[in-house]
This record gives C-alpha cells, sequence and structure tokens, in this order.
C-alpha cells in the first residue's frame, strides 16, 4: 500500500513540477542483486537509467538487494527492496557513477539517503571517504557534500562536511553545518537534503536525518551564512549539467558508499515532495 500511495502522489507531483528526477533504485527499471549489479558499464558506457562511468579507469557503480547483500549493509527503514553503490576498491580505483541532469536558472531540492562503511585494509592516508556533487566540478557552479572520516586515526565514524565559495568565488574550508552532522555512525542509513538557488548562486538550507531513529530530521538555514556554489555572487561558470556519486579513499582502504531514494526537484515541488517523502517514511518507520 505505501509504493502505491507514493507512486500515485509522485505522478502528480510531476505534473506541477518541471525536469524532477527521482530514483528509489528498484525493479524493474533496475536490476539489482545480493553480489552487486553494474549500475554503470565501465568508463563512458551506457547504464541503467542513465547513470554512466565519468572517468577512465573509476570503479562502476552497482545495485544492491538489501536481502544478502554481500557487503552487510543494514536495511534501510525506509527503502525498498534494492539500493545503489559506489566503492572506492583500493589500488583498482576510486568509484564513481554520474546522472545528466538538465539544471535551468531556478530553486532546487536534492535529497538522498546515504550509508557507508569500511572492509579491511589500513586506514587511507587520503582522509576522503566519499561525497555528492554536481558536475563538472571543474568548469561549472558547483557546491558538493564531502564525507570525511571523524577520526582518521580509529575509522569508527565520519563528518557529514559541505564544500562552498563565499561570495568571492574563493573555496572553503570543510564545513559541518552542525554536531548533527559530526561522528556519523557506520552501516547508519541517513537522509540529506540540500537546497540552493542559481538565481543568487546561493546554498539556502541543508538537512539531515538518522532514519533508523524516532527523532525528527535536523533542518538548517543557511541562507545568511554566505555559503555560494563556485563563481560566488557573481558567477560566470555555465550552469551544471550532471550529478556525481563518489567514493575515495587509499589504496590499501576498501569501502562502500550507499544511496537510495534519490531525488532532484525544481522549486516548487521540492517542499512539497520532501513533506510526502517523510510522511511516508514516518508510516514505514512504525510499520
Amino acid at each position: 500500500m505505501l509504493k502505491c500511495i507514493t507512486v500515485v502522489a509522485g505522478l502528480a507531483l510531476a505534473a506541477s513540477a518541471q525536469a524532477q528526477y527521482l530514483s528509489d533504485f528498484e525493479a524493474p527499471l533496475y536490476a539489482g542483486s545480493n553480489g552487486g549489479t553494474a549500475l554503470t558499464n565501465g568508463f563512458g558506457g551506457g547504464g541503467q537509467d542513465g547513470w554512466y562511468n565519468p572517468v577512465s579507469g573509476s570503479t562502476d557503480g552497482v545495485v544492491f538487494t538489501y536481502a544478502n547483500n554481500a557487503w552487510g549493509f543494514v536495511t534501510n527503514p525506509t527503502g525498498g527492496a534494492q539500493f545503489a553503490a559506489v566503492r572506492n576498491s583500493g589500488a583498482a580505483g576510486f568509484g564513481r557513477a554520474q546522472h545528466a541532469y538538465a539544471f535551468g536558472n531556478q530553486q532546487y531540492t536534492m535529497a538522498f539517503d546515504i550509508c557507508m562503511d569500511r572492509f579491511g585494509g589500513v586506514l587511507p592516508a587520503i582522509n576522503n571517504l566519499g561525497s555528492v556533487s554536481l558536475q563538472s566540478s571543474a568548469t561549472a557552479r558547483f557546491f558538493q557534500t564531502l564525507y570525511t572520516w571523524d577520526d582518521v586515526n580509529t575509522g569508527n565514524a565520519f563528518d557529514g562536511n559541505y564544500v562552498f565559495f563565499n561570495a568571492a568565488g574563493v573555496q572553503q574550508a570543510n564545513t559541518l553545518p552542525g554536531p548533527e552532522w559530526d561522528a556519523l555512525r557506520l552501516n547508519t542509513w541517513y537522509r540529506q537534503s540540500t537546497t540552493w538557488d542559481f538565481t543568487t548562486n546561493q546554498v539556502l538550507s541543508v538537512s539531515i536525518d538518522n532514519l533508523h531513529d524516532a527523532a525528527a530530521a535536523t533542518v538548517v538555514d543557511v541562507s545568511a551564512l554566505g555559503w555560494y556554489l563556485a563563481g560566488g555572487a557573481a558567477p560566470t561558470q555555465p550552469l551544471p549539467t550532471d550529478v556525481r556519486f563518489f567514493a575515495g579513499g587509499g589504496a590499501n582502504n576498501v569501502h562502500i558508499v550507499g544511496f537510495d531514494n534519490f531525488s532532484i526537484v525544481p522549486a516548487p515541488g521540492a517542499l512539497a515532495l520532501l513533506g510526502l517523502g517523510g510522511l511516508v517514511a514516518g508510516r514505514r518507520r512504525r510499520a
């Protein structure tokens, strides 16, 4: 019943909002398995639902079933039967999965569920677990989430940083929006959202929610804090064309970043979609 409610509401939103992209990585659109089925298909190759591998030498993204998945990821309380993942495969390469999106000069909310864990090996000298970013980060206006070890000496928790720019277009140090983004638990699903506006080139608000507890999501208004996308207050860069999932690290470390319930929604449909997601998530938790 919950899936029917979600689908019908999603179709209603599609009629009122332009160019939204929603993916729960479920069958029949996505094929998954407990050992992992390729989401991308080698460098530049066409993958499932338009996902592709953007950098030669990157490890392909995959789609797992929650049931008996090979990496032992806990089931997402708001997930379905499958989730996507990218992994740093040590010396074999970073993990990347990318999807095109036709951004316009307006406001957007991007939301996703994320979970990560590490598997064997030594802790990396490169303290970069993964990220979600607008692309191209080399030439376009972008921000990104950046996940790093809370303590590189133990690797028992991670931090959910943001990378952004000041009004002059200077990149700022990795920033935690609040204590709720600090020392996040491994193998635990969190839902994050970011709202930004290309007309002002600013990040407006961010949120995080531990999906395994009953506490409400934490929402932080950063609109007055000067969080800009690349280019600052007077950008000359073009709009981004893609969004990327990334898993990084060192050559002797293997870890994986899981994603589910991914969405990019332009205003004004964004707030309605997030409200629906909260309603359905709440019902699932009580089920």
